[in-house]
This record gives C-alpha cells, sequence and structure tokens, in this order.
C-alpha cells in the first residue's frame, strides 16, 4: 500500500473531523446536538452501511473464511486485554483508575469510528468483514468491558463487607447485563449481514438501494461528530496524565503490532488481516465512559485516554496501515 495514499485518505478523513471542532467551537454543534447526531448515526446510518455492505457483493466469503475471521478476532481481544493488565501493571495504575486504563487499552471503537474510517481506507469491499467482526468485539466488550470496572471497584473497596463488596452483581446479572448491551441495530445489522453471506444473498433489490443512499450518511455524520466531541475537552487538562499517555499508545500502537503479529499465525488473506488489525487500532472506545461512571468510578482518566487516543490516531492510523500493507 502507498505511503502517500494512505496519507491521502487520512488527511480526507481528518478534514471532517476539524470541521466538527469548528463547529463545536462555533457554536453551530452543541452537546446536545451531538447526542441526537450520535444516536442517528449508531441506530439508523451506521446498521444500514453495514447492511448494504452485502447488497451487489459478487464476492461473498466462505463459511470457513467467517468462522475464521471472527475467531481471529477474538484472539486480538485476548492479546489487548493481556496488553492492557501488563501495561497497568507496569505503570502502577492506582486501583480507582486501573480499570479506566485497562478498558481503554483493550477495546477500540470498532463501530462508530472503525466503520467510517476502514471503508475510507480499505473500501466498501472491507465493510462486509469488519460488520462480521464486530459480532464477538461486541461481546467481548459488552462481556468483559464492565466486569473490569467491577473488579476495579472491589479491589478498592476497604473490607470484605463493605457496600462495594455487597452491592456487587452476580454473574447471572452480570450476562443479563450484557445480553442487553448487544440489543442494538448495529449488532443486529452485523448478525442479517452474517445470515445473508452464509444463505449467499446479495440482491436486496430496491431496498438495498434505499439503505445503501442512507448507510452514506454515516461516514460524514460519524466524523463531524468525532471532531465535536473532541472540541469538548479542555486541552490543558487533558494531557497532563502520564499514564493516559502510555495508555494511548497502548491502544493505538501495542494493541494492533502484537495483533498483526499473533495474525501471522492464522491461514488469513492479507485483506482479512488489514481488516481486524486496522479495526483494532481504532481511538477507544466510547462506551468506556459509561461503564465507568455507572460503576462509580472517576470518569476523567478515561476521557484523558480518549482524548489523547482519537487525536493520535490521525498519526497511528498511516502508519498501522503501511504495517498490514507490507504483509
Amino acid at each position: 500500500m502507498e505511503f502517500w495514499f494512505v496519507v491521502s485518505q487520512i488527511v480526507a478523513i481528518s478534514v471532517p473531523i476539524a470541521l466538527g471542532w469548528c463547529l463545536h467551537k462555533l457554536s453551530v454543534l452543541d452537546d446536545q446536538f451531538d447526542a441526537g447526531l450520535s444516536r442517528l448515526v449508531l441506530n439508523v446510518a451506521l446498521p444500514c452501511s453495514i447492511v448494504a455492505s452485502i447488497d451487489g457483493n459478487a464476492n461473498l466469503p466462505g463459511a470457513g473464511t467467517l468462522v475464521g475471521l471472527m475467531a481471529a478476532t477474538a484472539v486480538v481481544y485476548i492479546v489487548g486485554l493481556a496488553v492492557a493488565f501488563a501495561l497497568t501493571a507496569f505503570t502502577r495504575a492506582p486501583r480507582g483508575e486501573a480499570p479506566s486504563y485497562r478498558f481503554a487499552i483493550a477495546f477500540g471503537n470498532c463501530g462508530f469510528v472503525g466503520l467510517p474510517v476502514i471503508s475510507a481506507i480499505l473500501g466498501n469491499e472491507a465493510l462486509l468483514y469488519v460488520a462480521i467482526s464486530l459480532i464477538p468485539a461486541n461481546i467481548a466488550m459488552f462481556g468483559i468491558g464492565p466486569a473490569l470496572f467491577s473488579q476495579g471497584a472491589d479491589e478498592g473497596s476497604s473490607g470484605a463487607g463493605s457496600l462495594a463488596a455487597r452491592s456487587a452483581p452476580s454473574p447471572a446479572r452480570r450476562l443479563r447485563t450484557m445480553l442487553a448491551s448487544l440489543k442494538t441495530p448495529t449488532f443486529f445489522a452485523s448478525l442479517l449481514v452474517l445470515v445473508l453471506a452464509l444463505l449467499g444473498i446479495t440482491d436486496l433489490g430496491v431496498a438495498g438501494d434505499s439503505i445503501g443512499i442512507i448507510g452514506q450518511a454515516a461516514t460524514p455524520l460519524a466524523l463531524l461528530v468525532t471532531g465535536s466531541s473532541i472540541a469538548r475537552y479542555r486541552p490543558l487538562e487533558m494531557v497532563g496524565n502520564m499514564r493516559a499517555y502510555v495508555t494511548a499508545a497502548g491502544r493505538l500502537l501495542i494493541v494492533p503490532a502484537l495483533s498483526f503479529a499473533a495474525l501471522l499465525l492464522f491461514p488469513l488473506e492479507p485483506f482479512l488481516r488489514a481488516v481486524i488489525v486496522l479495526d483494532n487500532a481504532m481511538p477507544v472506545a466510547t462506551a468506556g465512559v459509561l461503564f465507568c461512571l455507572q460503576a462509580g468510578g472517576d470518569a476523567k482518566p478515561m476521557a484523558q485516554a480518549t482524548f489523547l487516543s482519537v487525536v493520535g490516531s490521525v498519526l497511528t492510523i498511516p502508519a498501522v496501515t503501511m504495517l498490514v500493507g507490507s504483509s
């Protein structure tokens, strides 16, 4: 993959992000509008873009390829969690902050940011594979993510009889919470694409054309919201935490590099490997802030890591793209 092509694609992605930042500063966009736009993207535009990825796709992968793709994605998350625990131990993160750093390292924004970015870099053909990989990705994030913060709350509690220990959710409740978290349009769209791919259905007719038109809004809207969300942070408050820098480096560079090395052991086509690694080179997943607040934790370390990862990804995604393009 040519270096200047990658750079041009990243510049093309960065312009709407910068525009979103400017529009927020000019009060054209605000937090309330961003929230509504985010819901529109997550609940309508992104699911439509996922379903549209199979419409007219004449080169559907076989069942073995799809299973291998999901298995390889699961391996990548195992790598991410291992890096997360290793780096938080290395930085001696306080117990109250460690869950935020672990989540930030292990889980990237594969859907909201990953789908449009990978589509811009690798083309619409990659959307089908990203959609399939989102199935194990969502299961991992909504299954393991809350448990990381629950573990942190238990570790930070003083004494076995503390209120935090007594109110810790049971495994059954955690399972119900995870299953409830998976009930999203994006997840169901990914499941639908998997079923259609296994059945060999690629012609969605007029419905497919309409869905595709709506799905085209996903990329520009998602990038505008990303830029607007950056404008919410005060830069000086976000750049003073060294552990957040290590966390961002782990998320953007270390996890993708080690994932790439691990996936070389799998009989995957280079294109599929590139899709998986690039999708795991995205900034921190925004769900981390919600999990942190739900567990009663301090969201500032998570916000710092998220901010640095969003800004840093403009530079690191081209580097990761060159890495996967060299294989």
